[in-house]
């Protein structure tokens, strides 16, 4: 792969160059900015990735001038400048400037296609609006809020990049607007518009409806925008739109949903088709397939004992939908014989090899019984009905569905318990039943020799041993 060179100063500097001995130039990424390249680099001393970027503008020590004075700047709703300065590339004056690489979901990415529900777009201008306030009494001010600049986190943060640099590089090439609170209280407004509707303003823009679900603050700041008379401070921005800190969570799985404008498939329908929509397929089918469609999600979310009249209004739909199939002219072969079968769809023919109904019945129904759901499985279907835009709390309940619906292996460990306590139990009897037995021991005693000595009598005639003797 070849490397990528920038020109900078008159010298040519390709992808691989290091800038304060810190961080790697890897490859070049489009931004939307004259004056300035932005670069995907690696930091080596916090082993992570960072965005640089290399000022091509003609004074880039405004540029440096105008992020000095946002350093001190900590908030997690604004991209943190890492270092600037500049650096010496082969006898070339590198001026660049290092920022933090947001993780998350591009905001002009899901705009080019989609349009977002009023809470999604509301939460992230709002958010954006209570982390500028407080700079703008200190006379920190955008300058150059637009959609491209906008980053909602994987943790459901939106993220504005570009503070101290944006609108310098800009007011550089004669585009920058005024540096006042004014300007970003204006082009939030016109932001949370573009979101809602796809709108970009201009002379020549359709004047878009108002979406429905706006409160009387929000629809004021929307007619206000498509009136020209949007707010003027950022106090307006964030009475408009009140914290919602749940409402971007999942925010990279929630747009996968979201529909796609029709000025937008209508467009990817002719560059690839070469055919409008209308064209392709009348509208009668296409509400057909947006029934289908919508059966086919509550088949999805169902319960299981609703699934089987749920799945009946799916086959239903799916017939009135696909026109039916006309038989070829030439088939001569005699239809084949429809099969009845009863209301549980097992072929009549079979059931009648039953003789006893009700047994018939008794094995279906056990066979289709649901167990009851474990401690575990009610406990993350409580926590999906409250977060069900969570996918780690779906992800696991799935999980414990699968886990329940399978046949356990045995339960080696219980056995195992209750065996140790029953040899337990034996040896505490055995050992009572030792403590009460008497206690027979055998005590050492000597076996004297038996006595020689003949009996003690009484008389006046001496004994045998005396007279031995």
């Amino acid at each position: 792969m070849p490397r990528q060179k920038f020109t900078l100063g008159g010298h040519d500097v390709q992808s691989g160059v290091t800038l304060a001995r810190r961080f790697t130039l890897v490859s070049e990424e489009a931004f939307d900015v004259p004056g300035a390249r932005r670069w995907q680099s690696k930091d080596s001393r916090l082993r992570k990735d960072a965005t640089v970027f290399t000022l091509t503008c003609d004074d880039p020590n405004a540029v440096l001038a105008s992020v000095a004075r946002v350093t001190s700047v900590r908030d997690p709703r604004l991209v943190r400048v890492v270092a600037s300065g500049h650096d010496d590339v082969e006898g070339a004056s590198a001026a660049y400037v290092v920022v933090d690489r947001p993780r998350g979901v591009a905001l002009a990415q899901v705009l080019a296609r989609h349009t977002l529900p009023p809470r999604l777009a509301a939460a992230i201008v709002g958010s954006l609006a209570r982390a500028l306030e407080p700079l703008s009494t200190r006379g920190i001010h955008h300058g150059s809020i637009r959609d491209s600049a906008v980053v909602v986190a994987d943790s459901g943060v939106p993220i504005l990049s570009g503070l101290g640099i944006d609108n310098e590089l800009l007011h550089q090439a004669g585009e920058g607007a005024p540096r006042t609170e004014a300007a970003d209280a204006d082009a939030l407004a016109r932001l949370y518009v573009l979101a809602l509707s796809g709108w970009r303003g201009g002379s020549g823009a359709d004047r878009p409806a108002s979406p429905e679900g706006l409160d009387d603050r929000a629809l004021e700041v929307f007619l206000g925008v498509l009136d020209g008379a949007g707010p003027s401070t950022l106090a307006e921005v964030v009475d408009a739109f009140p914290p919602d800190h749940g409402a971007l969570r999942g925010f990279s799985g929630a747009v996968k949903g979201l529909p796609v404008r029709p000025e937008v498939a209508e467009a990817e329908a002719l560059a690839t088709l070469g055919k409008a929509p209308s064209e392709l397929v009348d509208v009668s089918t296409l509400e057909k397939a947006a029934h289908t469609a919508a059966i086919a999600d509550a088949l999805a979310l169902s319960a299981p004992d609703l699934a089987p009249d749920v799945a009946k209004d799916h086959l239903d739909a799916l017939e009135a939908a696909v026109p039916p199939e006309e038989p070829p002219a030439s088939a001569s072969e005699p239809a084949a014989d429809v099969v009845q079968v009863d209301s549980q769809g097992v072929p009549i023919v079979e059931r009648g090899m039953f003789d006893d109904l009700e047994a018939y019945d008794e094995i279906v129904e056990e066979q289709n019984a649901i167990p009851a759901p474990s401690v575990w499985e009610a406990l993350l279907e409580r926590l999906h009905r409250r977060w069900p835009d969570s996918e780690r709390v779906t992800r696991l309940l799935e999980q414990a569905r699968v886990k329940a619906s399978q046949p356990g292996p045995i339960p080696t460990r219980a056995l195992l318990l209750i065996i140790g306590v029953l040899l337990l139990i034996v040896a505490v009897v055995t050992s009572v039943s030792l403590l009460k037995a008497p206690l027979n021991v055998q005590q050492d005693q000597h076996n004297l020799p038996s006595n020689t000595y003949p009996a003690y009598t009484y008389g006046t005639s001496a004994s045998a041993s005396a007279s031995n003797g």
